[in-house]
């Protein structure tokens, strides 16, 4: 049967805060300098992106990505230029129905300060938060409310890992959060308790995007076990000419029904909704 349409109202989460209590604004620029024309490009960006919300004690954990807010921890380059880039995050205990709510983001310290870090999936263990770091190596960081984060394991899915061997200019990234399966009945490819997740391979030469589901074992080490065929995402282009894209940023499941959110050219938001039994269609093996 089909979904009754619904209607929601949003609200802008207006109780962000910096670990010092300030508001989640002015955040680190990153400067280019053209010298051809002796102009200076400053790239600002407002407020946090790609955010994923998981369930946690006393409130939703949120956990984003964003350029560190402004002050001290504001990078520069060789030449003096701002240099910022993406860092990871998380907020802890928000109240959902009351976004004004002030709560403060802690930045998760795993992963480098000199190169973006986005793209962890997070999903929750035995009460406690726990991430992807990268789909291939499968690492699994563990992190607290403060932003405290470290590698417990790592481990290999030696087809996922072939395909990046023989292809260097594809790259593995994750994507929205990881869901904890338990439906033998409605996962016939994979009767046992599982997360599943979402990855993309992202072409580094052509910028072109292609997204999947995988699942991954209920336990630790939390290995990879089966990696779906491509998703049949809708694309879209950003700028008239340009190359058309779909970004997924999101899974959820209820009453054997998954939904998969997702963003086609940065312009029109879109969900992939189909039933259990059909996703788990797509591990098939070929």
């Amino acid at each position: 049967s089909l979904a009754q349409p619904f209607s929601a109202e949003l609200r802008a989460w207006q109780g962000l805060r910096t670990a010092s209590g300030a508001p989640w604004a002015e955040l680190c620029a990153k400067e280019t300098y053209v010298p051809r024309n002796r102009t200076l490009i400053r790239h600002l960006v407002t407020g946090p992106e790609d955010p994923k919300a998981v369930p946690g004690a006393g409130g939703v954990t949120v956990v984003f990505d964003s350029r560190p807010p402004g002050g001290a921890e504001c990078r520069t380059d060789q030449a003096g230029m701002l240099d910022a880039v993406s860092q990871m995050y998380l907020a802890t205990r928000v109240q959902v129905p009351v976004p004004s709510e002030e709560v403060a983001a802690y930045h998760l310290t795993y992963g480098q300060r000199a190169v973006a870090e986005k793209n962890w999936i997070p999903f929750v263990y035995g009460g406690e938060l726990r991430f992807v770091y990268t789909p291939q190596p499968h690492v699994i960081v563990a992190a607290q409310a403060n932003g405290t984060s470290e590698k417990l394991h790592s481990t290999s899915f030696r087809p996922l890992q072939q395909l990046l061997q023989e292809h260097p200019g594809l790259e593995a990234r994750g994507s929205g959060q990881a869901v904890l399966v338990d439906d033998p009945a409605g996962t016939p490819r994979l009767p046992q308790r599982h997360y599943l997740a979402l990855m993309h391979l992202f072409n580094k030469s052509s910028g072109v995007y292609s997204h999947f589901a995988y699942r991954f074992d209920a336990e630790p080490p939390f290995p990879v076990l089966q990696l779906s065929a491509q998703l049949p995402l809708t694309e879209a282009e950003a700028t008239p000419g340009g190359v058309p894209f779909a970004f997924a940023s999101g899974i959820a499941m209820a009453n054997r029904t998954v939904a998969i959110s997702y963003g086609a050219g940065d312009r029109d938001a879109r969900a992939l909704v189909m039933p259990l039994r059909r996703l788990d269609e797509m591990f098939a093996c070929e």
